[in-house]
């Protein structure tokens, strides 16, 4: 990293190095006398910079940690590989530490600073099986709060109107280093235009609610939200097209579909194609269900869940049932192992959780089993002694998988794993409250933590710091969820 800032800083030159590195020790001489003739031989840079000096000594290092701002440790390790060691560009301490700060909390995220000046840095966000993954622009400024706000420190606004002009997506961050910890706010550049709009004065400063923190719950938002966003605007036309494809295949009471039925999408393309197949499926398959049906879901993550609090369709699904079945007991069964909760990130953990949430909110009655044989059984709308609708596009190498049986066995089967997996649930308990409450032991989140942030980012909404763009997308139903959570009790 000590060569890395070097070189952002222009100072890879001996001379020119020198000159800042024995100013910041005459500085610091002002407490400890013997700095003030500190210097460092053409020698010793060199052992620095080619990265042969694994700690300089006490006095040297005091000096370079004062200049650059890191302790000496993490200055003479390998630099993280989200920081390019490109020059021309000097970025303030602010950026790299709160790019580090983000990649290192979340291993789905990397930052890359840029060198150049007039280019904007930039912030991946990786997906693991649903998601393809996609990258947007963002920029780092100083933040201070005051009175419930994190206000901007912008220097240039000039530079900040540059960034927000553009109609691609970007971030704007703000780093608050003055607070016992990091901590970091976040909005997206369409929302930050409509804030500078809505001033009376250029002059005056952009201010966001402290419900824009960054941490897990908003993370696991922006880092779906914006990887479906860019899916599916990107297969827009192949997903237009492809509704020719759907309306065939709805005539069938089975249908498995290669990826070729509709070539070139996506894997968010996909998934959304496939999710919006198996909800129209289950919809007709249920017109003229005798009762309340029985359901099992294959998500198992948040990443395949935060469909539930996305996509539109599902939305308007999930409501168009609670409101057919109102007042009945609709259970739905989940299947989460435990070694899948381990292998998830909290803010994926939160997305899942979440999902459940919106469910139960709708009248819903989740359970959740940890037993792994019931993995493998496809998704299922039962109709007890009448029809089994099945519909899976979750871990399917088809497109989706759908099918219809009015078999006595089959829905003997199905009956059976209902039952077993209602039995044996994480999520027992008699109301909302104690089974998600259950769910959040279960899934390793804190309880109180969880119910106040959920209140504080519901009561905002979360398009007043994010937004869709693509008209398949809302985040009403993910408000929804919020604001229910919010109104459960944050202790036991």
């Amino acid at each position: 990293m000590f060569r890395l800032l070097v070189q952002e800083r222009e100072w890879d030159n001996w001379i020119v190095f020198c000159e800042q590195f024995e100013a910041k020790a005459r500085q610091l001489a002002v407490d400890v006398p013997r700095l003030g003739s500190l210097t460092v031989s053409r020698a010793t840079f060199a052992r620095w910079y080619s990265g042969e000096v694994s700690r300089p000594h006490r006095d040297a290092a005091r000096v370079l940690e004062a200049l650059f701002g890191f302790p000496i440790d993490e200055l003479f390790r390998p630099a993280p590989e989200t920081m390019v060691p490109q020059r021309s560009r000097a970025h303030g301490r602010g950026d790299v530490t709160a790019s580090l700060a983000i990649t290192r909390r979340w291993p789905t995220s990397r930052l890359f600073l840029s060198a150049a000046h007039g280019v904007t840095d930039s912030w991946e966000l990786r997906g693991r099986r649903v998601m393809d993954g996609t990258t947007t622009a963002v920029l780092f400024h100083p933040v201070v709060l005051r009175d419930g706000m994190a206000t901007f420190q912008v220097a240039s606004p000039s530079s900040l109107e540059g960034f927000l002009r553009p109609a691609r997506r970007g971030l704007l961050v703000g780093v608050d280093e003055r607070a016992d910890d990091l901590r970091l706010y976040v909005v997206d550049s369409w929302n930050a235009r409509r804030v500078r709009s809505a001033l009376s004065s250029g002059d005056e400063p952009v201010a966001l609610p402290v419900a824009h923190r960054l941490d897990d719950l908003t993370y696991g938002v922006l880092w779906a939200l914006v990887q479906f966003d860019d899916g599916l605007l990107a297969d827009d036309q192949a997903l237009d097209a492809g509704q020719e494809v759907l309306a065939t295949y709805l005539m069938q009471d089975r249908s498995a579909p290669s990826h070729l039925a509709v070539p070139g999408l996506s894997s968010v393309g996909s998934s959304w194609l496939g999710s919006q197949f198996c909800a129209r499926h289950l919809h007709r398959q249920l017109l003229d269900a005798a009762q309340p049906p029985m359901f099992v879901t294959r998500e198992q993550t948040g990443e395949e869940a935060a469909a539930w609090l996305f996509y539109r369709h599902k939305a308007d699904y999930l409501r168009s049932q609670a409101r057919r079945f109102s007042g009945s007991d609709v259970p739905r069964v989940f299947c989460i192992p435990e070694p899948v909760v381990r292998r998830s990130g909290s803010y994926e953990r939160i997305l899942l959780f979440l999902a459940i949430a919106l469910m139960e909110h709708l009248g819903v009655r989740v359970h959740v089993t940890p037993r792994p044989e019931f993995q493998a059984v496809d998704g299922v709308a039962l109709v007890p002694g009448q029809r089994a609708a099945l519909a899976t596009w979750v871990r399917t190498d088809a497109l989706w998988k759908t099918d219809t049986s009015t078999a006595p066995a089959v829905l003997r089967h199905f009956e059976d794993v209902i039952s077993d997996a209602s039995t044996d649930t994480v999520a027992a308990g008699r109301d909302p409250q104690q089974r998600l409450r259950a769910l959040a032991d279960y899934l390793g989140l804190d309880w109180g933590w969880l119910i106040s942030r959920c209140r504080e980012l519901g009561a905002l909404g979360v398009a007043q710091f994010i937004r869709p763009r693509s008209r398949l997308l809302s985040v009403d139903a993910l408000d929804d969820a919020l604001r229910f959570v919010g109104t459960l009790a944050p202790d036991r």
